[in-house]
């Protein structure tokens, strides 16, 4: 089954907001077997909304809205729906004592302007939006779904766990998806695809092999789908294929943050941690906070980019960067043994490079970084010729530490951490 989606709002056309619910109705609708087949973004013009609501539905039977439901004069998608559907409004007794309430929780008086809130298209059914203050609303007229949501986030994710994925599931025959996934560092979708040419040609039918790059990461998701209801149960057998056909380069199983599989390790394990950070400017530290509880693991980091505060809080001697340089191996290596030392770990990252825009020479380019992990008992150092703008280089950066870390400790690709 195929799905169109259409947002709404002028700051997406003018770039002043980034559209990410759509990324996420792509894998929550996926995970149920209802792919997207065009994603549209109209501006907060009547016309517009209209227009796009009639092209989108000549194609596909679902359509997911979102945006323009706020209670300002600028939003008016439930106007506009009033049109399309040719019907009324009704005031909510629902929506409207959740306002109240809502409101009298944070100690704000409640205007007649959130009370229009309460106000739906005659035609819908509301979905009942438990963390924010405009509804969802659902149309079905002549076999042809429309689901409208508010453009927040948060709203937008809890509506669709909560009240939408449910109703889809019991109103449209949708086939049984099964995923598998597996994450993989500093190998190139091309070469990966090259190696698994053997494993792809063995897949049955009923199951297929995606690739999904960013940032020299590639997940790798073995999806298996049924329209029976039932699986056909070897998905399991074929993803230890998978894990055995490229071995070296499984870095961690499950569709996880690479950095979160190695702090929930590093927390598992008791191995006290730190950064020092040039180029990246504390986002190896940043990606590596997300587990609740790493702070039993870590007790700080630097971030190092003047040469003094190398020299005066790593310890680099001077000679080392008069020689070769603040972006170097013999650097780097400093700044990983100094943040040992300095913090009292067992694990030290540093990273020192060009990230660009400017900066760059012929024998140092923008997107040269060294990346050094060191424990008591061993260390080592790799140069990375990095590519893309500034933030880029550092979001690979960081992949590229977290791949480091993963050499020299040995981590196993279990997720059962």
């Amino acid at each position: 089954m195929e799905a169109e989606i259409i947002t709404i709002g002028d700051e997406l056309l003018i770039g002043q907001t980034i559209d990410t619910n759509s990324a996420y109705f792509g894998q929550q609708l996926g995970s149920i077997g209802i792919s997207i087949s065009r994603r549209t973004a109209v501006s907060d013009k009547e016309l517009a909304i209209l227009s796009a609501l009639s092209e989108a539905f000549s194609r596909v039977n679902l359509v997911i809205m979102t945006g323009g439901l706020g209670p300002t004069k600028d939003d008016i998608t439930k106007k506009t729906l009033c049109q399309y559907y040719q019907c009324g409004y009704r005031r909510d007794v629902a929506v409207l004592s959740h306002l109240e309430s809502l409101f009298a929780s944070r100690g704000r008086l409640i205007l007649e302007t959130n009370k229009v809130q309460a106000d739906v298209p005659e035609s819908c059914e509301t979905l009942h939006n438990a963390v924010g203050t405009a509804p969802g609303m659902w149309f079905d007229h002549q076999e042809k779904v429309l689901i409208s949501l508010p453009g927040v986030p948060g709203e937008v994710y809890h509506l669709t766990e909560e009240r939408v994925i449910p109703r889809l599931k019991s109103k449209f025959p949708l086939p049984t998806v099964e995923h598998r996934t597996l994450i993989t560092l500093q190998k190139a979708e091309s070469l990966l695809s090259r190696q698994l040419e053997t494993f792809e040609a063995s897949l049955p039918p009923h199951l297929s092999l995606a690739y999904l790059p960013s940032f020299n990461m590639v997940k790798l998701r073995l999806s298996q789908v049924s329209n029976s209801g039932e699986t056909n149960g070897d998905i399991d057998e074929y993803f230890s294929k998978l894990q055995t056909a490229i071995p070296e380069d499984v870095f961690c199983l499950g569709d996880i943050d690479p950095a979160l599989y190695l702090s929930n390790y590093l927390i598992k394990n008791n191995i006290r941690f730190t950064t020092a950070e040039s180029c990246t400017g504390g986002w190896v530290a940043h990606r590596l906070m997300q587990a609740p509880g790493i702070s039993a693991v870590y007790p700080g980091s630097l971030v190092a980019y003047a040469n003094d505060v190398k020299q005066g809080e790593l310890g680099v001697d001077p000679t080392v960067i008069e020689a070769h340089g603040a972006v170097s191996e013999p650097c780097a290596l400093a700044m990983a043994k100094g943040a040992l030392k300095k913090f009292q770990v067992d694990l030290a990252i540093a990273t020192t490079g060009i990230a660009g825009p400017g900066g760059g020479t012929k024998e140092k380019p923008v997107g040269l970084v060294y990346i050094a992990v060191a424990t008591n008992d061993e260390h080592f150092c790799k140069p990375f010729r990095l590519f893309g703008n500034r933030e880029q280089i550092i979001q690979r950066s960081s992949n590229a530490a977290l791949w480091m870390v993963k050499q020299l400790l040995k981590l196993p690709s279990d997720t059962a951490l």
